[in-house]
């Protein structure tokens, strides 16, 4: 990492440990209404938009509620756990702290919301580290485009090539790979993603601490 100006992290998955947080939320949901969740459901979801998993949910159990009452207890869910129980991954704020004592500018880039990405981030005690943070929404794109990437090097004032990538998720990895970054994929451990990484980035670590 001596080599590198700048790193742009992923946030779920890879600052964050927060990828069960929505199956949870499911959960939690669905046992407010004495209903079980199973695993072909928590399946079936993972595909799906989120309004479109609201949707699903109210069909599927023939809800009362609106597909948009659906979403909003959900969300509230998902929210109270970023802002007060999602941790960071192992080694996750060491990692920020060196990089920040080595003079290295830190931003993040994710698909989900500000409000979400912010508020677990802060009471983790390391959003103030970061310069910034943008999201899919205002980049308006999916990370299958590189321009959230683009744009948070611009911000940073370097180069595809001065900047690294870390990143949990293939198909971004595979963006960032494609279009000059220096990408480094990190194990989430959550559904084989590490071993898809393998063919799309530079470096596959187990932990954050392979780079402290």
């Amino acid at each position: 990492m001596e080599n590198f100006k700048a790193v742009i992290f992923d946030i779920d998955g890879t600052l964050a440990d927060s990828l069960g947080v929505w199956t949870e939320s499911d959960r939690i949901f669905l046992g407010r209404r004495g209903i079980e969740y199973d695993s072909e459901v928590s399946l079936a979801l993972k595909s799906m938009h989120f309004m479109s998993a609201a949707e699903y949910l109210k069909e599927l159990y023939s809800l009362p509620e609106s597909a948009e009452d659906v979403a909003a207890e959900i969300t509230e869910i998902v929210r109270e756990k970023y802002f007060f129980e999602v941790k960071l991954m192992p080694y996750a704020k060491e990692l920020i702290q060196s990089f920040k004592k080595r003079g290295i500018k830190m931003c993040a880039a994710t698909s989900n919301s500000r409000e979400l990405a912010e508020g677990v981030l802060k009471h983790n005690g390391i959003l103030d580290s970061l310069e910034f943070i943008v999201t899919s929404d205002e980049a308006g794109s999916s990370k299958e485009d590189p321009r959230i990437f683009f744009m948070c090097a611009e911000k940073m004032g370097v180069s595809p090539r001065e900047t690294a990538v870390i990143e949990d998720s293939p198909h971004a990895a595979k963006t960032a790979y494609l279009n000059g970054f220096y990408t480094i994929g990190v194990n989430s451990g959550h559904f084989g993603d590490f071993e898809a990484l393998k063919d799309c980035v530079h470096r596959r670590i187990e932990s954050f601490k392979e780079l402290i």
